[in-house]
């Protein structure tokens, strides 16, 4: 009775052709030309690919794909045997001083990196600064007025030129004299290598 196999190889050596240029054209390893031809069905891929390969093979060596389907159906039953699955090997992590020490170091590394990029744009950002107190275009009859404020931490404060103490959450107080008319106060925060931050404050003493 003929089989699958021997038809493939009688017509492929009938045609001249060897497992390795058959191979080749069909673009598969020559040892799965050789298990189709042998009958080898257990060592070849699952049956959809084989049953590509035969229709592909039969009109590579110009013989009927279906009949040779039909002897495939035959000689190799899919039921009898269990799907082919692809195995997957599961690689557990293994924890190891190395392994710490590397992680650490990394840590270390992007931490640096986070600090030196806090640091760049803390630079090139003006210093916060709200004046609470006087109110703008205010006009007293009082020749001292109170001018209340906060900023950030270390950084200074100067009013009309004027040093002005800051404590430790930023909060600054300062008495300025007025004189008659209008008075135009500037505050100032500054900060190392940052721009600096200006509010201007209109006060009008009239007696």
């Amino acid at each position: 009775m003929a089989t699958l196999g021997g038809l493939l190889f009688e017509r492929r050596e009938e045609l001249g052709i060897s497992q390795n240029k058959a191979a080749r054209d069909l673009v598969v390893k020559e040892e799965v030309i050789d298990s189709l031809e042998n009958g080898q069905y257990l060592d070849l891929p699952e049956p959809t690919f084989v049953k590509g390969l035969i229709r592909s093979y039969a009109q590579y060596l110009g013989l009927d794909s279906d009949h040779l389907l039909a002897l495939y159906r035959r000689e190799y039953d899919e039921t009898k045997y269990p799907k082919k699955s692809l195995v997957i090997e599961n690689k557990k992590l293994k924890i190891t001083p190395t392994s710490l020490t590397t992680a650490a170091f990394v840590v270390a590394i992007v931490a640096f990196i986070v600090y030196v990029i806090v640091q760049y744009f803390s630079v090139l950002t003006a210093p916060k600064l709200a004046v609470t107190s006087p109110q703008n275009d205010e006009t007293t009859t009082i020749p001292i007025v109170q001018i209340n404020g906060q900023t950030e931490k270390e950084t200074s404060i100067s009013i009309d030129g004027q040093l002005v103490p800051v404590d430790d959450q930023g909060n600054f107080s300062y008495k300025y004299n007025l004189k008659d008319g209008q008075n135009i106060i500037e505050i100032i925060a500054s900060k190392k290598l940052s721009p600096k931050s200006k509010v201007t404050k209109i006060v009008r003493l009239t007696r």
